[in-house]
């Protein structure tokens, strides 16, 4: 961070002596001229939208404006645009600069400035833009006296300035909205005094997924005694606040060459209890402005030595409130004997140094208290931890206290849960050198909220702590309408809490009845009523969980899908869900699944299933599964039950449906018979045979099997009788939808319409011919078949037959003649 303060503020120094040379060079020269020493100096594509000088707007001073700065990265920053400056300007003294000893140059104003600081996982930064640079040529200087030119102003101001700063490496992302500064004072002097008046609003700060500030609001009111010369800034009158919270500042602040040293304390200077819960984000503290507080508050911190690269400096801070009380309008209860004692140290140099101490934590609402403690030491090699969570939470009566809106929440929670040892006492498996021991129950614990109007209502939960696994004895729960019973182990609790190791853990979970439509959107349900199927979004499996669920469900309700008799293993691990012979019967047949869904790309989750399917009913299939609509659209129009081997994967997108071009995998489909009506491929083939009777036909047994390549299924010939004539069927669906089917059938002439029946009874030896061969061509889409019929082996069936009907004729014209001459003759 310090690296990326110089190198901006090295951009903004260079861009403030262009401001004072303008007056005196070409414009242009000098824009081309600094655009080439920037590009010297930064690996980063730096461009200048204008610059103006005006005499009217500050007359007589020269009016100087810089507009539309932007610095973009290159490489993997090359679509961020690290810092904008809408516009840097001042106002010169053309009369100082005649004089040749000194330029006034008054106020120099950086306004609307947008900056955003980024750390990949990797390390690299996208402010680490300068260029490499050979080897340094040291010269030395001759001695001359030094120059009497000085370059004068008045204030510096910054206005409208925000910043993002999102560092992967240290999972920290901080967001500042506003910044208003302002720095007046003599510069030009060695030693003067500095008056600085700043306000930031909208300051959001997470750490490792924790926010510590949520859209807070910051000022700072100071007289500095600086040392302009040396870097080095004494606190002198001062107000710092954060909120509502007021601090003094006494100290000093230097700037070295390779660190910062400080010597800085804060003491609160508000001291009711009040101002403190200024720092609890609304949506967790409502109506605070109405609340009646008492009690006080002692807060003070303070940061002693140098920063570097590789070293802190000593800090702590105190914090302790006595006999604090909290009562909310309206409300009939109050949350009584507030004690908060609590404390960080840390002696300067590793941060493995720090230690932090909550020794007392306590309230109480309606005579039920709740103690808590926890000391950390050691925290990054190896967190020494203890502590303690004991009492009675009744949320009936929290709600008498705290206004919950539109919050329904009751029940009882009762906790005696205490803790000590070190982290690698766990990582050991050296159970008996860490202690967790106790309890925590619920009892008829319910929660309902807007967003989650459905509920969930807990009967009766405990939780058993050891050092070494979280057993849940019991969970007997409703989620709505929904029962869930669970009953198993949580291991590795502890690593998983403190460094973000993987959570391990074994379940039992049944249910006799689970609805999934519960949980559908409004929005989403109204989807459902038109279209028949469920919209989803991606749900991302976590990476450092490793969950077995033995399920064991008798119906689940899904849509209009009803399953029932769920079984098998669900494994949760490393992005993950493998399910293993997990068996259900649904769409009125049997189903056994194998295979797993992964979200290691949550950008592209994907699957890769088996699938045993028995006897599904094809209409409720089609009904209910969007992938049977896209790989079979003819299923829509079919009665029956088919059976499956089917192994297939694919990539899903946003809305969990497989992506077509990415669907892989083979199989087979096996039916004892299915009936297919006003299908737009039999339609069109009643149309070209002019037979309505192939509107509505029936296909006997069959067993066809398949291959699915990027989308594209290719069916394999099979045998079946169609309308209880042979036929041999085979042929390609595309993954755009396009059809190439053949279907080769034997066909009685009376179905092949009066056209073709017309020409066959002019041709002889017609009344030999039963069956005809006819192949049937499908090609077109999928939502729009074309027919067309290939009687070539039907012709030349007829050409076989009139021959040999010829044949026959002329035989019997020969022997009749030949009868008729030895008549004559003899």
């Amino acid at each position: 961070m310090k690296k990326f303060l110089k190198i901006f503020g090295g951009i903004i120094l260079v861009l403030i002596l262009l401001l004072a040379l303008l007056p005196y060079l070409f414009k242009d020269q000098i824009m081309d001229r600094v655009k080439v020493e920037m590009d010297k100096a930064v690996d980063a594509k730096i461009e200048i939208a204008d610059v103006s000088l005006s005499m009217f707007k500050n007359f007589p001073k020269l009016f100087v404006e810089i507009q539309g700065i932007s610095v973009v990265g290159k490489g993997e920053f090359a679509n961020d645009t690290l810092a904008y400056v809408g516009s840097l300007y001042t106002a010169v003294d053309l009369g100082s600069a005649i004089s040749g000893k000194q330029l006034n140059v008054g106020a120099i104003v950086l306004a609307k400035t947008k900056v955003k600081a980024l750390v990949l996982e990797s390390g690299k930064a996208n402010w680490d833009i300068s260029k490499a640079t050979a080897e340094e040529v040291v010269v030395e200087e001759e001695s001359t006296e030094a120059s009497d030119f000085k370059i004068i102003f008045e204030e510096v101001r910054v206005e409208d300035f925000a910043l993002e700063y999102h560092d992967a490496t240290l999972k920290a992302n901080l967001v500042l909205t506003d910044l208003d500064l302002s720095l007046n004072g003599d510069f030009s002097a060695k030693e003067t005094n500095l008056n600085v008046n700043s306000t930031a609003t909208g300051i959001t700060f997470d750490y490792e997924g924790i926010k510590y500030l949520n859209n807070a609001n910051l000022g700072l009111e100071a007289a500095l005694g600086a040392d302009l010369e040396n870097m080095v800034f004494d606190f002198k009158e001062n107000k710092l606040t954060l909120n509502d919270l007021e601090f003094g500042m006494m100290g000093s602040f230097a700037m070295l060459k390779d660190a910062y040293k400080m010597d800085l304390k804060l003491d609160a200077k508000k001291t009711d209890f009040k101002s403190l819960l200024s720092m609890v984000p609304e949506a967790f503290m409502k109506d605070i402005k109405g609340l009646e507080t008492t009690g006080n508050l002692v807060l003070n911190a303070f940061v002693k030595g140098e920063y570097r690269e590789d070293h802190m400096p000593a800090f702590g801070a105190k914090l302790k409130v006595a006999d604090a009380n909290i009562k909310y309008p309206n409300l009939p209860e109050t949350i009584n004997n507030i004690k908060i004692d609590a404390e960080v140290n840390h002696p300067g140099g590793d941060l493995d140094a720090l230690v932090t101490d909550v020794n007392a934590f306590h309230f109480e609402v309606a005579n039920n208290p709740i103690d808590a403690e926890i000391h950390i030491k050691t925290p990054m090699s190896d967190p020494e931890i203890s502590g303690l969570c004991k009492g009675v939470i009744d949320f009936a009566k929290i709600c008498h206290a705290i206004p919950m809106d539109s919050i329904k929440i009751a029940g009882i929670v009762t906790s005696d849960i205490s803790f000590n040892g070190r982290l690698s006492a766990i990582e050991k498996e050296e159970y008996e050198k860490f202690m967790a021991k106790g309890d925590l129950k619920l009892k008829n614990f319910e929660f309902t909220t807007p967003d989650f109007p459905q509920g969930i209502k807990i009967i009766s939960s405990v939780l058993s702590f050891t050092p070494r696994f979280i057993s849940l004895n019991s969970f007997n729960s409703l989620i709505g309408k929904s029962d869930v019973q669970l009953n198993g182990k949580i291991e590795n609790y502890i690593p998983y809490a403190l460094k973000g190791k993987t959570l391990k853990g074994n379940f039992n979970m049944s249910s006799k009845t689970f609805d999934l439509n519960e949980f559908m959107t409004e929005s989403e349900t109204k989807k459902v009523e038109s279209t028949d199927t469920i919209p989803m979004s991606v749900v991302a499996v976590p990476a450092n969980l490793d969950i077995r669920f033995v399920a064991s469900m008798q119906k689940i309700k899904f849509d209009k899908m009803l399953i029932e008799d769920v079984k098998g293993l669900i494994v949760v691990k490393n992005s993950v869900a493998k399910l293993t012979n997990l068996s259900m019967n649904m769409l009125k047949g049997q189903m056994t699944m194998n295979g797993s869904y992964s979200t290691k790309d949550v950008k592209k989750p994907n699957f890769d299933f088996g699938l045993d399917v028995n006897d599904f009913d094809i209409k409720s299939t089609y009904e209910s599964l969007s992938m049977v609509k896209k790989m079979i659209p003819m299923a829509l129009n079919c009665e029956g039950k088919v059976s499956s081997d089917l192994k297939i994967k694919s990539q899903l997108n946003e809305e969990m449906a497989p992506v077509m071009n990415t669907l892989n995998g083979l199989g087979s489909f096996h039916s004892r018979g299915i009936i297919i009506k006003d299908s737009k491929a039999f339609v069109a083939l009643a149309k070209a045979l002019k037979n309505d009777s192939y509107k509505r036909i029936s296909v006997s047994k069959f067993d066809m099997d398949f291959v699915i390549t990027n989308g594209n299924i290719v069916v394999k010939p099979f045998k079946t009788k169609i309308a209880g004539h042979d036929a041999t069927i085979y042929g390609t669906q595309s993954v755009d939808g396009k059809l190439d089917f053949t279907m080769n059938m034997k066909l009685p002439k009376e179905e092949l319409g009066s056209d073709v029946n017309k020409f066959l009874a002019n041709i002889p030896g017609n009344k030999t011919i039963d069956k005809l061969d006819v192949s049937v061509k499908i090609t077109g889409t999928t939502d729009d078949p074309k027919v067309n019929l290939d009687l070539s082996k039907a012709i030349k069936q007829a050409k076989d037959a009139a021959l040999k009907e010829l044949k026959k004729k002329g035989k019997k014209d020969l022997e009749k003649k030949a009868r008729d001459l030895f008549k004559k003759l003899f």
